[in-house]
């Protein structure tokens, strides 16, 4: 429960923006017939996206029909709507416009709430340096969340280039010395599934092992160790194949 209750907290933060929102559009006249108080609804809708609504980029094909009946002619919901995902990989605005595009109707950022969104509340974390890991604008999404000081694998790839030897093609064709500029790392935030995972994992234990001082060798830690905090531990969704990823 103690992972679930930041959630739920950033959940009903969104859900009590867009009820807010929606009384302040009734009382000044702009939801039409809906602003007759005998109209007002009694509840909103909370609405997943990967396979319920969109398959990939793909709309499934009654979402769209079905999100023209839920606003009016001015384009402004007739009940509140917030969408939730287990995505992490770009922005809260960049989610909310490609949903507007996808199903035809102007949707907010506010309204919209990411896997990474309840890091928002975490603010203990927010002067520390944290490494994130992901694919997207990982930097981009952690200052946008409030964290100040933020390093990225490809950071630590470049400081340290012997830390990643999987990959051939990327491993130094001279000998090289870490390059020492990162500062200690305090704490690893998992966005969601990163594109290289033998170079991720690699590094990430060796923060771990290391208490976040690379430069030195791995040593037997005590528990606990750094935090790492993982916006989502799902692995599986549906896009446009067959079965799910």
């Amino acid at each position: 429960m103690k992972l679930l209750s930041p959630f739920y907290r950033a959940l009903g933060a969104v859900c009590n923006r867009q009820l807010s929102r929606r009384s302040r559009l009734s009382q000044c006249g702009m939801c039409g017939a809906a602003s007759d108080s005998k109209f007002q609804p009694g509840f909103g809708l909370l609405f997943d996206i990967d396979g319920v609504l969109v398959r990939g980029r793909t709309p499934i094909p009654a979402a769209k029909k079905a999100f023209q009946k839920l606003v009016n002619p001015q384009g402004e919901f007739v009940v509140p709507v917030v969408f939730v995902t287990n995505a992490g990989n770009v922005l809260r605005q960049t989610k909310a416009d490609q949903l507007s595009h996808i199903l035809g109707v102007p949707i907010s950022q506010d309204q919209v709430m990411m896997s990474h969104s309840p890091l928002r509340m975490f603010k203990k974390y927010h002067e520390k340096c944290v490494l994130v890991s992901g694919q997207g604008p990982v930097l981009d999404i952690a200052k946008n969340l409030g964290f100040a000081k933020v390093v990225s694998i490809d950071m630590v790839r470049e400081a340290f280039p012997l830390l990643d030897m999987v990959d051939h093609n990327r491993r130094p064709k001279l000998p090289s010395s870490p390059i020492v500029n990162l500062p200690k790392i305090e704490a690893v935030i998992l966005f969601g599934e990163p594109i290289r995972w033998e170079t991720n994992l690699q590094l990430i234990i060796d923060i771990l092992l290391t208490n976040g001082n690379l430069s030195s060798i791995h040593q037997n830690q005590k528990c606990p160790h750094l935090p790492l905090l993982a916006c989502n531990m799902d692995l599986m969704w549906m896009a446009e194949a067959q079965s799910p990823r």
